[in-house]
């Protein structure tokens, strides 16, 4: 057995209406001893409208449109309010909606509003929250490179500074809030997968917060980034996270139930081309299909989408969801503590494809953690 008593757990934070719902609901997860609550930074979803019918979803007869999410900088806020001990993490926040001058005085009046229990997840943005809004999304790493150059600056000094990048020019610019605690400002943990995104984590990050790896992927490209921060000499607390899709139930059996429901599959389309054909399998939208660079779901007519579900095979399904009862999950995440893991965050989204499974699956979640604590 591997010694999971040092990783950390975190649940997603409330981002839904109604408003007194989410503030009760951030109490809870405090009072329950998860260690960080995660909150999205969302315009849409990532299921096309076209799709959320009753007859895909039975949240769809509560919950109308699959693109609902507060806004997150005041929900973290509100959140933060309400809670002593839990980290607030964005995840993941980026700099192409949000200037990053803005980004920085944001997360530094979180990290007052919370005490210093505020993490920066970043990336470089995903099409769907940029492209329809009339945002341009080109450069994403370097614009992210730039942003995180930016962040850094304005947390270290309250001198006017000049920067001229390729998407961002400063003149004289100043932000003159300070950290919480001197010297100490919130944590970055960068959202990278591919070898550019790696080192930008690096580079610049305070920790790593990818999505949807399967152990071994993850273990190797932890080691590249260890390898990058070697070479520049960053020798700082650095810690690697993950944010999971789970299904959970204390019966096996009811996971590949729901697993196989359509809209499961259809987040399942969100697993990469190139993890597709690794499998065996064409991915409906090609294997070049990258979800954040080319899914934009409301451009997908439900004829497509349906089209799509069909096409899941098991074997996406399977790797795609962390799923099981606690046993299960907790063998999983010894498999990922293995390779390097320190705090994970199990994204529950069993409720989406069975709404009676909503509290035992939270259930799972509270059994998952007790066993961690100890």
């Amino acid at each position: 057995m591997v010694d999971l008593s040092l990783l950390k757990i975190g649940s997603p934070g409330p981002f839904l209406p109604p408003w007194d719902n989410a503030l009760k609901n951030a109490k809870l997860i405090d009072t329950l001893g998860y260690d960080s609550m995660a909150f999205p930074d969302h315009f849409a979803g990532f299921v096309p409208e076209s799709i959320w019918t009753p007859d895909i979803t039975p949240l769809a007869l509560v919950q109308p449109s699959p693109h609902t999410y507060y806004e997150m900088s005041t929900i973290m806020a509100a959140c933060a309010a309400v809670t002593e001990r839990v980290k607030l993490i964005s995840s993941v926040t980026e700099p192409i909606r949000r200037n990053p001058v803005l980004l920085a005085q944001t997360f530094l009046t979180l990290d007052h509003v919370s005490h210093g229990r505020t993490v920066m997840g970043i990336g470089a943005g995903e099409i769907e929250n940029v492209k329809p809004y009339g945002l341009d999304y080109s450069g994403q790493v370097t614009r992210l490179r730039e942003a995180l150059k930016i962040i850094g600056k304005i947390w270290t000094t309250q001198e006017p500074f000049d920067y001229d990048g390729k998407f961002y020019k400063l003149r004289n610019a100043v932000m003159s809030l300070r950290p919480a605690v001197e010297g100490q400002p919130p944590q970055m943990w960068i959202a990278a997968h591919g070898p550019k995104m790696l080192s930008v984590a690096a580079e610049f990050g305070d920790g790593w917060l990818p999505t949807v790896l399967r152990p071994v992927d993850y273990g190797a490209r932890l080691r590249e980034i260890m390898r990058y921060r070697k070479k520049l000499n960053r020798t700082g607390q650095f810690t690697a996270a993950l944010w999971n899709w789970c299904i959970l139930d204390d019966d096996p059996a009811e996971c590949d139930r729901m697993m196989h429901t359509p809209l499961a599959k259809a987040f399942a389309l969100l697993y990469p081309g190139s993890e597709w054909k690794r499998l065996g399998f064409t991915h409906p939208f090609g294997d070049d299909f990258y979800p954040l660079r080319d899914y934009v779901p409301m451009d997908i007519s439900r004829e497509a989408a349906l089209h799509a579900i069909d096409q899941v095979p098991d074997k996406v399904l399977r790797e795609f969801y962390m799923s099981g009862n606690a046993d299960a999950i907790v063998g999983m995440l010894e498999e990922y503590a293995r390779q390097g893991l320190q705090h994970i965050i199990m994204w529950n989204g069993t409720g989406m494809f069975d709404l009676e499974k909503t509290r035992s699956s939270y259930k799972v979640m509270k059994d998952v953690l007790a066993f961690v604590k100890g």
